[in-house]
Parts: structure tokens; sequence; C-alpha cells
């Protein structure tokens, strides 16, 4: 999951989520599109977002992370929800 290849996602919330079970209903599974994505973080997966990539080798990925301008977190779907975000449960001493 993290080297890029084509995989079915769906955008939700202005996230692309992989679909890889029956967890999504019908209706949005049915306006999936195969797009070539890769996961920058799994700690939270299923609920991280996949980012579009051509990364399919360690070195590319190194390269597009060292050339990124937006954080790894960034595709946490808990975090669009300021009020669930894990940053404010880490600020809260969830963890």
């Amino acid at each position: 999951l993290y080297l890029a290849a084509p995989r079915p996602v769906v955008t939700w919330n202005d996230t692309l989520i992989m679909l890889d079970d029956d967890r999504v209903p019908a209706e949005i599974a049915a306006k999936a599109e195969v797009k070539s994505v890769r996961f920058r973080t799994l700690g939270c997966y299923p609920l991280t977002g996949a980012v579009e990539s051509t990364a399919t080798t360690l070195d590319e990925v190194i390269q597009e992370i060292l050339l990124t301008t937006t954080s790894e977190r960034q595709g946490r779907a808990i975090d669009k929800d300021q009020s669930a975000s894990m940053e404010k449960k880490k600020q809260e001493g969830y963890f």
C-alpha cells in the first residue's frame, strides 16, 4: 500500500478512499474510479485517504516525500472534523 498502484477509489469529503471491502454503500461504490494511488501512512487505515502518485519504488517514494508540501496526516478522515481530530485528542491527553 505504500507503493503506488492502480486501485479503486471514491472521493469522500475531498479524500480518496480505497474500496477494498463491503463497508461502502453500493451507490457510492458504483462511482469508484481506478487511479494510481498510494498511502503515505497506514496507522489509521482504512480511514486514511490515498494520495494520487506514480511512486512505485522506495526511491520514488522518498523523492516524492522530499518534494511534497503537505502533511502525511492530511489524508486522515478523522481530522476533517475538528471536534474529533487526532490532534485535538492528543492535546486532551487521549494518548
